[in-house]
């Protein structure tokens, strides 16, 4: 069976210190070239792997006929790059948030089910092997779910200010602070809140219902704390805070607690660990010495690969979590604006 044929798009520093190197060093992609309209950039980043060919857009991109493209770039972008991929049939590994908007989400599941196109989501913590574990634990060990608790706080605060200052950044090494500005769909819930509420609702299984929120923007052009009230489809409740004045790497926390009528547990997703906790007094580690490996923010192009070459394996992040989560960042952002309690829009289908 020949090697999927993979591309990238966009070559700013996630995608260049991660997705690109994931798909080089796999013995079984092939990775076909590497798109961004800053072709110099692009080059940089395709001499450190061979040479990998570059194309400066999408159009001369699917002319290659990629088997799947992981789009890395500029929020407010996804949506059409990603339409004109699944509109090919391509299969595509959409970075987080999906779009900034419930309607282009909506619009995005729509296509790919129209084209029977794979359409995931760069939610990396979710492609831990830990992560199916939870998931599982909490919909057939801890009885019926009755509340979520989670935090992600992290040091993004110097990307807002430096977005808010104009910093472009430079080479592929630097983190490109105008992605984060409020034109390109920055802020704190885009950036990291989606992460948390993505995996909430693919664990869970269930669609966040109701939102009513709180922002602080700290001066910035962009939301900085964001905290939230949630009732779920389907019944229970919840709470999320996210945060970036971490400051520094070491005082990042990202962790999810799951209460059910009969158990608990517990997940720490910086540590990419869990613990289960039952009514009876059992106590289930689900973290195992041979989970991740590769490093997991190597994990998401390489599903994307196995997805798209038709390999039974499980796509952690499909295309409805990453809607559910931009409904429901959507609506947090809207809560906070209007400070009232605001409906999330529903998925029409997954």
């Amino acid at each position: 069976m020949p090697a999927p044929r993979i591309a990238v798009v966009g070559t700013g520093w996630w995608s260049a210190n991660h997705h690109v190197p994931s798909l080089a060093a796999a013995p079984d992609v092939e990775l076909v070239a590497l798109c961004d309209p800053d072709v110099e950039r692009a080059r940089e980043v395709a001499a450190q792997h061979g040479g990998v060919p570059v194309v400066a857009d999408l159009d001369a991109l699917l002319e290659l006929r990629p088997d799947g493209v992981v789009i890395a770039t500029p929020h407010t972008t996804h949506h059409d790059l990603a339409a004109a991929a699944l509109d090919a049939g391509v299969g595509v590994l959409l970075e987080k948030p999906m779009a900034t908007t419930a309607a282009d989400a909506f619009d995005l599941l729509a296509r790919a089910r129209r084209s029977g196109a794979v359409l995931s989501i760069g939610y990396t913590d979710q492609f831990v092997e830990v992560a199916a574990r939870v998931r599982r634990a909490v919909q057939e060990d801890i009885g019926g779910l009755v509340q979520v608790t989670g935090e992600f706080t992290s040091a993004t605060l110097s990307l807002f200010a430096a977005a808010d200052a104009g910093d472009e950044g430079g080479d592929a090494a630097d983190t490109h602070p105008q992605t984060y500005g409020a034109d390109a769909g920055g802020g704190q819930a885009h950036t990291q809140l989606t992460h948390l509420l993505g995996m909430i609702c693919w664990v869970t299984d269930r669609e966040i219902r109701d939102v009513a929120a709180f922002t602080d923007h700290r001066g910035r052009g962009v939301d900085v704390d964001d905290a939230a009230a949630l009732r779920f489809a389907g019944g229970g409740t919840g709470v999320v805070t996210s945060s970036g004045m971490a400051g520094t790497a070491d005082r990042e926390r990202r962790w999810v607690r799951y209460v059910g009528t009969h158990g608990v547990v517990e997940q720490d997703l910086t540590a990419g660990s869990a613990t289960v906790r039952l009514a009876d007094g059992a106590r289930v580690d689900l973290r195992t010495p041979a989970d991740e490996d590769p490093p997991r923010t190597w994990l998401p192009a390489r599903r994307l690969a196995a997805l798209v070459a038709g390999a039974d394996v499980l796509d952690p992040a499909p295309g409805w979590v990453g809607a559910a989560a931009a409904a429901a960042v959507e609506a947090v952002l809207r809560s906070a604006d209007e400070r009232a309690v605001v409906a999330v829009p529903q998925l029409p289908a997954r």
